[in-house]
């Protein structure tokens, strides 16, 4: 894996907050995001925001937003119910871009957390973690996704 250490910067994202197993709310709230987006015209940068470590919460109280990146000005149109403003902190983060072929997204996260952090010298850093997607590999198969982890050096 080859990891980036990257400084950002707040941002905002909009987007659907749903609980239970990622494989059951992410394709559920990817749903919404479409529909929402499309009725409204909307453009942004999709991303998936995890809530919760899947090794140590249970699946059913796992959290995630899918949603797209906005600018901090963003107002919600009319009619955007169940759609919620966030923001994701600013700060240190590990970024590995991976290319997924086999629908298995959990298994570059792995790989993430299991090999590269725990030699990399840096621990995770409160915030939740999240992903970029570069394309819509829906026809194709295959997804090109950045993959962000807040990090920073143990004290």
């Amino acid at each position: 894996m080859n990891i980036e250490l990257v400084q950002r910067e707040a941002s905002h994202v909009a987007g659907f907050h749903l609980v239970g197993p990622f494989e059951e709310t992410a394709p559920q709230g990817y749903d919404k995001l479409a529909a929402w987006t499309d009725k409204h015209q909307l453009v942004g940068p999709w991303m998936s925001v995890y809530h919760g470590n899947p090794r140590q919460v249970p699946a059913e109280q796992l959290e995630i937003d899918t949603a797209i990146g906005v600018p901090s000005d963003f107002e919600l149109p009319e009619e955007s119910e169940g759609v919620s403003i966030t923001e994701l902190p600013a700060g240190t983060y590990a970024m590995v871009r991976v290319h997924v072929t086999d629908d298995d997204f959990t298994k570059p996260w792995y790989q993430f957390f299991d090999d590269w952090l725990p030699a990399s010298g840096y621990v995770m850093a409160e915030g939740p973690c999240f992903d970029h997607y570069l394309n819509d590999g829906t026809e194709s198969g295959e997804w090109d996704i950045e993959l962000f982890i807040p990090v920073n050096k143990p004290e």
